[in-house]
């Protein structure tokens, strides 16, 4: 495929000038959907850079094997994690809620950014040509794009949902077809904002080698380029970091103030204090996990577009690629903290991994459950004959004394449908014993 000299930006004049630049221009190019693409000369004199002697730090054998490693450590985890949360949600009715939805849905964009941007960011790179047609020149990038977008409105959607049920734990949850309105929503608006970095991808040939042909962006002004790489930093990652943060800021204020204003024993409220601490210490990790993982390939990217010599750097290649697998390596830790972390995910991943393991194994426990609930229904179990004979030696007086007691105090639910465990107190009615509870 040749391109026109007077197409596009004059790109060509670039890979004229400098073959080490032009390669340096392609591996940052499919990174995370950002307008990321140094397309610099149609404002700067490219002859600047001409003969400048770059060192890629990752031809080096041993970085470059480092790297592999990286990415198919990160591509293996991601997917296996990514998929057993999908199947958990999926296969039970009883965890299809609406958090579980969210992180169903943050797992599936997990999943396509796996797929996509972990493998075919290096191979890019160490190949030095685009080898997968002008069809996926367009797709690949744009599906990039997609899934990250994805990814971040989800964090945000779950931040605001848990946001909402902590601090008005009275008002009705979101139902399951709003939740799946949410997420059609999140697909179309991630679709639209990132049709035009799909549209000005393109396929140029190498003017010094007719076999090497390079997927770059050709925007058709240096402004459109600039606005659109900061429209997509502001929206794939400023916006969502500054929502999820104030969400989880106001969470935990308002955990802390349950555990102040409570009363009760002092041997209680410090274990609720411990739990209420632990919860908070989670919800400050999604944070900054969150941040860490995604500023520096951000960072990257607006210094690439906005401040050229920054290219000059011998080892801007190897910050990229550093930046680029620390950014990917979000879709291995979403499952642990988002599924894993979470009581009612951990017991079905419990129950779903022995038969992927070994169907034997999984038959064993099968088996033991089933003479566990036998032992339990037929009244044998020690536990239940002990609670069952501590219940009938108690006097009348002394259980009339439990239940004014327990109408007294409020009722303390566990919400464990999230990751964190929130305690959550609601008053009882003590004229009909209604229990208000408001599952997280």
């Amino acid at each position: 495929m040749s391109v026109p000299v007077e197409a596009g930006l004059h790109i060509r004049r670039t890979f004229e000038h400098v073959p080490r630049l032009r390669q340096m221009n392609a591996t940052f190019l499919v990174l995370n959907g950002s307008a990321s693409g140094l397309n610099y000369s149609s404002v700067v004199d490219m002859d600047v850079f001409s003969g400048y002697d770059y060192m890629y730090i990752t031809s080096i054998p041993a970085v470059r094997a480092f790297f592999y490693c990286i990415y198919v450590l990160i591509f293996v985890t991601g997917i296996c994690g990514n998929i057993l949360v999908c199947f958990v949600v999926f296969h039970k009715n009883s965890m299809q809620t609406v958090t579980n939805i969210f992180i169903a849905n943050l797992a599936l964009s997990d999943i396509l950014l796996c797929a996509l941007a972990v493998p075919f960011t290096p191979l890019y790179h160490f190949m030095t040509t685009w080898a997968f047609g002008s069809l996926l020149c367009h797709l690949v990038p744009y599906a990039q794009g997609v899934s990250v977008y994805i990814s971040a409105f989800t964090l945000m959607a779950i931040a605001i949902d848990r946001f909402f049920v902590v601090i008005y734990p009275f008002r009705p949850r979101m139902r399951l077809s709003v939740c799946f309105t949410i997420i059609v929503s999140v697909w179309v608006s991630s679709a639209l904002l990132t049709l035009p970095y799909g549209i000005f991808m393109g396929l140029i040939q190498d003017p010094q080698n007719g076999k090497r042909y390079y997927c770059e962006e050709e925007w058709p002004s240096e402004v459109n380029r600039k606005t659109f790489s900061s429209l997509t930093t502001t929206l794939q990652f400023l916006v969502p970091l500054s929502i999820v943060t104030f969400c989880y800021v106001r969470v935990c204020c308002r955990l802390q103030d349950r555990v102040r204003a409570k009363p009760g024993a002092r041997s209680l409220k410090e274990m609720e204090r411990k739990r209420t601490r632990r919860t908070n210490r989670m919800l400050i990790s999604m944070v900054l996990i969150f941040a860490v993982s995604w500023m520096p390939l951000n960072l990257y990217n607006l210094v690439a577009d906005f401040y050229i010599p920054a290219s000059k750097w011998p080892y801007s290649n190897a910050f990229f690629f550093l930046s680029h697998a620390i950014a990917m390596s979000s879709t291995c830790y979403n499952p642990f903290l988002y599924a894993w972390l979470n009581e009612n995910f951990r017991k079905e991943f419990k129950l779903v991994l022995p038969g992927f393991i070994s169907p034997h194994l999984a038959a064993e426990r099968a088996a033991d459950n089933a003479t566990k609930l036998e032992r339990t229904l037929n009244g044998r179990d020690t536990n239940t004959v002990q609670e069952t004979i501590t219940t009938r030696n108690k006097s009348r007086s002394d259980l009339f004394s439990e239940r004014r007691s327990s109408q007294a105090t409020c009722a303390r639910y566990v919400a464990s449908s999230g990751p964190e465990v929130v305690l959550l107190e609601l008053p009882i009615d003590t004229e009909s014993h209604a229990v208000l509870l408001t599952a997280i």
